[in-house]
């Protein structure tokens, strides 16, 4: 069996169980990977604001991929790594596009997050920033408040039930000169991204950054934002959850993320032995 490095792992959908918690046996099987000499990773679709609860939980001391790999920030310094952002007149086309569209929406920038009237998706914001200490909640500003030219935009977030049709359309409407990067993340969530953005670039951005060797990496994911990754790393895991796409293309399909399905593969792909 290859010995793997580095582990990368999604947070929703796959460390996280349907509560948004982190099971004990994920956060066991995590630190056994620590004191085996195994780096930990973490690459998820959140602003890095909104997952440094978690990134504490999980003792994390190394760079995060946050934004699906717009913003790549050293842990938990803060320092910036790496950012990728969209071109000022493409983001406020977008920004536009689905204030008019009446849309629930969220804008990403290295610093803050500015949510549209009435988002549902900012309650579940508001909601994770009670649930944390002053200085680990999100900076969430009213949409009205943004100033597009003073500000470097990452991500828009776009909320939407039927979001294969959501989808279509804002390919249709806003990216059809294929400036755009848009994946779903979550099963209501659009992530839109200047073109080549992904978790597969953050990935080999920090390979170079750290050393890493890709084939000696391990990647854990759930949703199509996660398949980029999986087609750059050694060994992809799924967890049972995952959507089919990922499951088709991953190396092997372990429980769901209500099922601790990443402790289980730990240590029966990664761990057998554990010492």
């Amino acid at each position: 069996m290859r010995s793997y490095k580095w582990i990368v792992f999604d947070l929703d959908g796959t460390v996280l169980n349907s509560d948004k918690e982190i099971p004990e046996e994920n956060r066991k099987a995590i630190d056994l990977l620590r004191a085996n000499g195994i780096e930990v990773i973490i690459a998820t679709g959140r602003h890095h604001s909104h997952a440094s609860k978690y990134l504490y939980e999980l003792g994390i001391t190394t760079p995060v991929i946050s934004c699906n790999g717009a913003l790549i920030r050293d842990f938990p310094s803060g320092k910036l790594l790496h950012k990728v952002e969209i071109d000022t007149d493409i983001a406020l086309n977008v920004i536009n596009y689905c204030k008019q569209s009446g849309l629930d929406f969220l804008v990403y920038t290295p610093e803050f997050v500015y949510y549209s009237e009435g988002s549902e998706r900012a309650k579940a914001i508001e909601e994770y920033n009670r649930s944390v200490s002053e200085q680990m909640r999100v900076p969430l500003y009213n949409i009205n408040t943004l100033d597009v030219s003073k500000q470097s935009i990452v991500k828009v977030v776009v909320r939407s039930k039927a979001y294969y049709e959501l989808f279509k359309k804002l390919t249709k409407d806003i990216n059809k000169d294929g400036r755009l990067t848009i994946v779903k993340s979550e099963n209501d969530l659009l992530d839109i991204m200047t073109k080549g953005v992904s978790k597969g670039q953050g990935l080999k951005f920090l390979a170079k950054h750290l050393g890493m060797d890709l084939s000696c990496t391990a990647v854990f994911g759930d949703n199509h934002n996660d398949i980029s990754m999986f087609e750059v790393a050694g060994l992809s895991i799924a967890v049972g959850n995952a959507e089919e796409e990922l499951r088709e293309i991953a190396d092997h399909i372990t429980l769901s993320n209500d099922e601790s399905g990443v402790s289980h593969a730990i240590y029966k792909y990664i761990l057998p032995n554990p010492a």
